[in-house]
């Protein structure tokens, strides 16, 4: 089942799912209880965490798994967005969903705010972002601040051709073209490394 902050989607209850995956958006969460639906995914989190049913966050969605788990979000000096190395930690190489992560790949960043894990929190990998990168909650819940789930049309059809994404990277200093032309050369590489993640969590929600 889909839910869409912007659609005015309802979210489901966790009887209704076997798994959860909290993927990016432009909402903040920084102040998630003035916003009905991010509160909601935070509550629908909680619950999940207490069930150990599994969850998976990129970005915003590791930013409310962070939230609901204990942790905190704060705002940045200004919008971070690069293709920093990750640096996988020594907790990584049991960890069952990220464990097979390359090390030193190149991965993707576009951020507004940074995450302080919750102190349970296994940290799994590290970049030179502000915040943390990767991290398990629990025994089945995950985040991650690397947008692993982008796809070249998403970020050079999509995100690289919205005026007002455009116009914020340039405030803030970034080169668009250079990132343009990073982002083309390095997102089959995160693909192709990305690809075994999501089967594997799959295979976590079907089982």
């Amino acid at each position: 089942m889909r839910a869409n902050a912007l659609d005015g989607s309802r979210l489901p209850g966790l009887d209704e799912v076997s798994a959860i995956v909290s993927l990016g958006g432009e909402m903040s969460a920084i102040g998630y209880e003035r916003d009905p639906f991010l509160s909601a995914e935070v509550e629908l989190m909680r619950a999940a965490l207490a069930d150990d049913t599994p969850v998976l966050g990129m970005c915003l969605g590791a930013q409310l798994l962070a939230v609901a788990a204990g942790g905190r979000v704060s705002k940045l000096e200004r919008v971070y967005v690069a293709w920093p190395r990750l640096a996988q930690l020594s907790a990584a190489a049991g960890d069952p969903l990220f464990g097979g992560l390359t090390d030193g790949l190149s991965v993707l960043e576009w951020h507004e705010d940074a995450i302080d894990p919750p102190p349970q929190a296994v940290m799994l990998g590290a970049t030179d972002s502000p915040g943390a990168a990767l991290f398990r909650v629990g025994e089945n819940a995950w985040g991650s601040q690397m947008h692993l789930e982008a796809t070249p049309p998403m970020v050079l059809d999509g995100w690289l051709a919205d005026s007002r994404s455009l116009d914020e990277m340039r405030a803030a200093g970034y080169d668009v073209d250079r990132f343009r032309a990073e982002s083309r050369e390095r997102l089959p590489g995160q693909v192709a490394a990305a690809r075994p993640i999501f089967a594997t969590f799959a295979a976590l929600a079907a089982g």
